[in-house]
This record gives structure tokens, C-alpha cells and sequence, in this order.
């Protein structure tokens, strides 16, 4: 270690010569500096650039304003158009394949003037027909188009459920008939003379709208409506509708779907819409210039034909108009059905505020700088001080801290290092200290580190040593366990294969010591002999099944769901000949697609729905019920199977996957198994990357779920 050079320029005198000469020096800078940075900022062109900028920040923070609107509208009515599509698809569904077993009977009244109309004592999630007078010669055809349209009703119900911005929903047909919800009083609203009793459906634009082959999404414009459905609390009756063409086939037009949608539900959307300038509104117009909505700032907005011209132009940005003879920017955003968004912000809202904060800001800033004045000089007076005190300092504290280090040291506590920045006398003492300090921590740090070496080499033997114990305790356990499992296998394969071998023994014995039995008896001997064997050769082949990895014996092929299903259902029908059974079958035909194969699929459908038929048989002797849904469910296809049987308790149902696992209430009940079906069906949907839950309840029934992977046609 060496002590560094004496310096001039770093000893006491220097510092006291630069404190001085500084100290004379900062008030006169910052005084002056202060002054022209003053000067600078009462400067009218500030205030006209300000000005500027500040219009054309505010001009294009409304207009991402009002783009953020319109994408909000935009995704209203884009949900609507979606809606109607759904429910324009589903109607052609129906229409295209009718199924009036699942139609319900319409209760229609004629009304005097000729009309029919159907009316409920409960009116709440039902949906009500009318028949035109005009239709008196085609109404038995209208009533047909009607019960097959009333499937439509659940659809109708969550529209409405979903959709806040509809008041009504429905389906017309070219007869001048339709299916209406919510609920609509026709008798009243033709004795108050809102609609007649004759309507003519092809008179009104919401049913002209779509009429197009392309089977497009329209909207119409604005007009009035006064027959208001049940649950509208709308004040006004002016509507806007968007409707969609039911085609059958592609050809042949069936009728059309539409949605209603209030103009006051569009107006209390914009009235959301809020301005921080006084004079500034919004209102909507659609794709031809005709008025739809706006706030209440925009009444009679529809009669400035140049306004109205300007913004049907304006298809989207800012345009610099000339408004209640003031000086104003229109700001448009259009919508994806052509229709467009428009602001209306004067010039002035904008300017004004500006020029008075401006001026405020000017004069408080005149203020500000004589009292700013007085600050700094008060400012200078505590800096001299505290230099003082700071140079005082640079002597008495290192001095206080290296004191502090010396005895600390001498207690053991060795500190780091002491962070003295001067270069002087002092800084050389601290220089000295720390050197000395480092020396012993260093001695004293390989020391300590030897010793957690050592300690470190102890403690990583005696884990490995606990690591090899638990390992071989664990193994021990799995030993033991798998011995118990095989010997549980050992026995239930015996106690199955005894009793059918004990009686085929039986019967053999019969026939050899007892030859002269009649024919029929041996007969009947042979057969429980035959039933016996088969039983055996069954027990044998699941047990082959369950023991051998087969998944390279699949043969997977793309094959409809209710396809496979239809097979299935067929050999139940056969199998349970004479067996009272009803089935109920909740799927859509030839849309979803699976890809497996068709024998290990339907031998999985044909065991749950057998035993379905056997847990249901010995319930109280009821007819058997069994209800089959399915239904796509993202990209896997859903399958459930519900019976109403005796059920199995809470505790059993994982184990029912488990080989020769039987309920145990069965055993009492003689119902025929072995245990092994429901372990191979879950082996045959694994297979197939699916998987297979259970839901029941005793004496309530049991629903087996099945989830499958879907396949897109597109994708094969």
C-alpha cells in the first residue's frame, strides 16, 4: 500500500478559495436565467401556436372518439345481423327436412273481420301466429307453415333474452301470416286500429327488404309501427327493422325472418355518448341520407338539407362545415351497413377555453415571477448556509465514521468499506483502513469457507442416503402392492369361470347317467350347456380385450354420428325384442362427422345402452326411458346417455371402470354381467383420444357422457 501525493488543488485553502467565488457567483446566474425564461414564455405566438396544436388534438382525439363509437354500434348491429343469420339458417332447417312430429298443435281463433290469430292464458315465453283475412282461401296451408315455424319458439325466447336492443322477433310468410314473440295482442290492436285486420305483408318494407336471391341481411328505413308487443316500454313508435330470405334449397321462396329494433333503444345508445363542449352532439343517418337517430341537440337536424348532404359525402374524417352560422367540424365514421356516425363540434367550444387559460396562465405567471424573485434571494441566503455546514462536514464526519469502523472492528463486526470520496489527508487515512480491514475479512472468509465445504460434503451424503431408503421402501410398497392386485385377479377370474364350468359339469352328468330322457329335455340340456360355454368364450374375450394393446387393430374411418348411432339403436331393438322401451333421440342429422371405428364405436353405444335397458328393468318394473342427446361443443362432438334406473351410489361411480366391478346391490337383483363392459369401453374411447364421465343418483337413473373429437369435412 502507498499514500497518495499532497495536491494544491485539493486542499483546504482551494476549497475554501472555490466555496467563496461560487457562492458570489450562483444568485447572479439564476437571476438572470430566470428573467429570459420568463420573457420566453409571455410571448403572444405561444399562445396562437397553443392554439393550433390544441384544435387539432382535440379534433383527432374525437375523432378516435367517435371511431371507438361506431365500433361499438358496428359490433351491436353486426350481433343482430348475426342473430337473424342463425336464425335464418335455422328455419331453413326445419322447413327443409319438416318434422311434424316435433310441432305442436295451434290453437287458432277467427277473429271477426275474417283473421286468425292464436291467444294463450299464459302469455310469457310464447309465441303467437296471425293469419291475414287476406289469406282466408290459403289457411290450412298457413297453419301447416306455422306448426312446422313454432320449433323456432326456444330460438325466439333466447333471442330476446339476449338481444336488449330488439323489442320483437319473427317469421313471415308470403300467405301475410307469421309466428310473433314476445307475445302480440292482434284482437286489441286491430279494435284500436294500429294494424288491419286484412295486412298485406308485401306492402311493408320490412318484408320487401328480403326479398333478394342472395339471401343477404338488410335494414330498412325508419317508420312507424304503433302495435307494440308485450313487455315494450318504448314511448315512441317509430322502428327500425333488418330482415333475412328463407330459402328452401337455394330456389324456392319460403317466407322471411326479421328482428324489430326500436329507434328509441338506437337514440339512448347515442345518448351515451358524452362531450366535454357545450354545443357538440351526435346522430346517425343510414347509407341514403335519411335521419335514423341522434340526441336531443340534433331535433330537426333532417330539415338542413346542405348539413345532411355533407355528411352522406363525408364517409369518414374531419370536414370544416359552417354551422348555425358559426364557424364547426362534422366528424364521420361509417358503419359496415353503410350507415354513418356523425359529430358536430363548433369552432368555438374549442377556441374559447384555450384563450382564456392562455390569459390566466399569462397573468399568473407575472405572478409567479416577482414572487419567484424574492424566493431565489431567500433561496441564495440557506445555500450559503448549508455550504457552510456541508464544509464543516467534510472534516468532522469521516473522521466520526472511521472512529466508528476502528471499533466495531474491534468487537468482531468487520464492516465492508468506509466510502469517503475526498482525496485530501483524510481521504488517505480511509485509504489505509480500508486496506487493513479488507486483509482480515479475507483471512477470515477462508476460513469460514473450508468449513461450509466440509459441512456441505455431510449434509449431500446423509440426503443421498435418505434418498436410497425412500427408494427402496417405495419399491417394496409397489411389490406388495401389485402381489395383492394379482392374487384380487387371480380369484375374481375363478370365482366367473367355476360357476358356468360347475354347471356345464352339471348338465353333462345329467346327459351321460340319465340317456333315456326325452328328447325336449335334452334339448333344453344342450342349450344351457351352449348358453354356459358362450358365457365362457365371452369371459375369455374380454379378458383378452382388457389384456391386449390393440390399438394398431382400429380401423378409423370419417362416418356421421347419427349414422353409427341409427346401427346401434337398431341392434338394441333387436336384442330387446318384447321389452317395453322408449328412446328418446335429441341430435341434429348429418352434421357432425367422427372419425373412428364404426365396430369398437357402436360395441361401446350398444354396452352403455344395454346396460341402461338392465339397471332399468329392475325399477319397480316401469317402462324404460332412455334419452340420447348430442351436441358439438367447440371442436369435440358432446354424447349423452340419461336412463332413469336404479342409479349407483356416489361412492362406486369411479369404480365402475374397474375390471369385474359390479354395483352390489345387483348381486340381489340377478342381473346378468361380468364386470368387464365398462372397463373396455373406456379402453375404446381412450383410444380414440376421448374420454368417458359418469353422473348419478340412486334410485333417480345415470347419465354416461362421451366426448369425442369432431372432423370438419373441409379438413378431409
Amino acid at each position: 500500500m502507498c499514500k497518495r501525493p499532497f495536491k494544491l488543488n485539493k486542499s483546504y485553502y482551494f476549497k475554501i478559495l472555490a466555496f467563496t467565488t461560487m457562492i458570489s457567483f450562483i444568485p447572479f446566474v439564476m437571476i438572470a436565467a430566470y428573467s429570459m425564461y420568463q420573457g420566453s414564455n409571455l410571448s403572444n405566438q405561444i399562445m396562437k401556436d397553443q392554439i393550433a396544436n390544441t384544435k387539432k388534438e382535440v379534433l383527432s382525439q374525437k375523432l378516435l372518439y367517435l371511431q371507438k363509437e361506431t365500433q361499438n354500434l358496428n359490433t351491436d348491429l353486426h350481433n343482430l345481423e348475426n342473430t337473424l343469420r342463425l336464425i335464418q339458417k335455422q328455419a331453413e332447417t326445419i322447413y327443409s327436412r319438416p318434422n311434424l312430429g316435433l310441432s305442436n298443435e295451434l290453437h287458432v281463433t277467427k277473429g271477426k273481420e275474417g283473421y286468425w290469430w292464436e291467444t294463450f292464458d299464459d302469455k310469457y315465453e310464447k309465441t303467437n301466429v296471425f293469419i291475414s283475412s287476406r289469406s282466408s282461401d290459403l289457411v290450412d296451408t298457413a297453419i301447416n307453415d306455422l306448426k312446422i315455424a313454432k320449433q323456432l319458439e326456444p330460438l325466439f325466447v333466447q333471442t330476446m333474452e339476449n338481444e336488449t336492443m330488439i323489442n320483437a322477433v319473427y317469421l313471415a310468410l308470403p300467405s301475410s301470416s307469421w309466428l310473433y314473440y314476445p307475445f302480440l295482442d292482434v284482437e286489441a290492436a286491430i279494435s284500436s286500429k294500429k294494424f288491419a285486420p286484412n295486412l298485406r305483408f308485401q306492402d311493408y318494407e320490412f318484408y320487401t327488404v328480403a326479398l333478394n336471391p342472395q339471401r343477404k341481411v338488410k335494414w330498412t328505413k325508419p317508420f312507424i309501427w304503433s302495435a307494440k308487443p308485450m313487455g315494450d316500454v318504448t314511448k315512441e313508435d317509430w322502428l327500425i327493422s333488418v330482415g333475412a330470405p328463407v330459402y328452401l334449397n337455394s330456389v324456392e321462396f319460403k317466407g322471411m325472418v326479421g328482428l324489430d329494433v326500436p329507434i328509441e333503444n338506437i337514440t339512448n345508445k347515442l345518448m351515451d355518448v358524452k362531450f366535454s363542449e357545450p354545443n357538440a352532439f351526435a346522430f346517425l343517418i343510414d347509407d341514403k341520407g335519411n335521419f335514423i337517430s341522434g340526441q336531443t341537440k340534433a331535433e330537426g337536424i333532417e330539415e338542413n338539407v346542405p348539413l345532411m348532404n355533407s355528411a352522406l359525402k363525408n364517409k369518414e374524417g374531419i370536414l370544416p362545415i359552417t354551422y348555425s352560422n358559426s364557424e364547426a367540424y362534422l366528424l364521420s365514421s361509417s358503419l359496415n351497413n353503410g350507415w354513418r356516425l356523425n359529430f358536430i363540434i363548433s369552432e368555438s367550444d374549442i377556441v374559447e377555453p384555450i384563450v382564456k387559460s392562455t390569459e390566466a396562465q399569462t397573468n399568473k405567471h407575472m405572478l409567479l415571477f416577482l414572487s419567484h424573485l424574492l424566493v431565489f434571494l431567500l433561496f441564495g441566503i440557506i445555500i450559503l448556509l448549508y455550504m457552510t455546514y456541508r464544509f464543516s462536514r467534510t472534516i468532522t464526519q469521516p473522521i466520526d465514521q472511521l472512529t466508528t469502523a476502528l471499533r466495531e472492528s474491534a468487537d468482531g463486526n468487520f464492516v465492508k468499506e468506509l466510502h469517503i470520496e475526498q482525496e485530501d489527508e483524510i481521504g488517505n487515512l480511509a485509504v489505509a483502513f480500508n486496506f487493513m480491514n479488507r486483509k482480515i475479512q479475507e483471512l477470515i472468509g477462508e476460513l469460514n469457507l473450508k468449513a461450509h465445504q466440509l459441512e456441505d460434503k455431510v449434509l449431500e451424503r446423509t440426503k443421498e442416503l435418505e434418498n436410497a431408503n425412500e427408494r427402496l421402501i417405495n419399491t417394496n410398497q409397489q411389490l406388495q402392492e401389485s402381489e395383492k392386485r394379482r392374487k384380487e385377479f387371480m380369484s375374481q377370474i375363478s370365482h366367473d369361470l367355476k360357476t358356468p364350468l360347475t354347471s356345464v359339469r352339471e348338465y353333462t352328468e345329467i346327459l351321460v347317467n340319465h340317456q333315456s330322457l326325452p328328447e325336449i329335455q335334452k334339448k333344453e340340456i344342450m342349450n344351457s350347456i351352449l348358453l354356459r360355454s358362450n358365457h365362457i368364450i365371452q369371459l375369455i374375450n374380454d379378458l383378452f380385450d382388457m389384456n391386449t394393446d390393440d390399438d394398431g387393430d382400429y380401423v378409423k374411418e370419417v362416418i356421421p354420428f347419427d349414422f353409427l348411432m341409427e346401427q346401434s339403436l337398431n341392434m338394441i331393438a333387436i336384442r330387446s325384442e318384447g321389452s317395453d322401451i322408449e328412446i328418446t333421440k335429441n341430435y341434429e342429422v348429418g352434421s357432425l362427422f367422427i372419425f373412428v371405428d364404426p365396430k369398437k364405436m357402436n360395441r361401446v353405444f350398444i354396452n352403455i345402452l344395454e346396460n341402461a335397458i338392465k339397471y332399468s328393468k329392475s325399477n319397480n318394473g316401469k317402462k324404460i326411458k332412455i334419452d340420447i342427446f348430442a351436441y358439438q361443443q367447440n371442436e369435440n362432438l358432446i354424447i349423452k346417455f340419461k336412463d332413469y334406473g336404479i342409479g349407483i351410489s356416489e361412492n362406486n361411480k369411479e369404480k365402475i371402470f374397474l375390471p369385474f366391478f359390479r354395483e352390489k346391490r345387483t348381486s340381489t337383483e340377478k342381473i346378468q354381467g361380468n364386470g368387464l363392459g365398462l372397463p373396455i369401453v373406456k379402453k375404446i374411447i381412450t383410444a380414440h383420444d376421448g374420454h368417458i364421465l359418469v353422473e348419478s343418483k340412486v334410485s333417480v337413473g345415470t347419465t354416461i357422457t362421451i366426448v369425442l373429437p369432431l372432423v370438419e369435412l373441409s379438413d378431409i
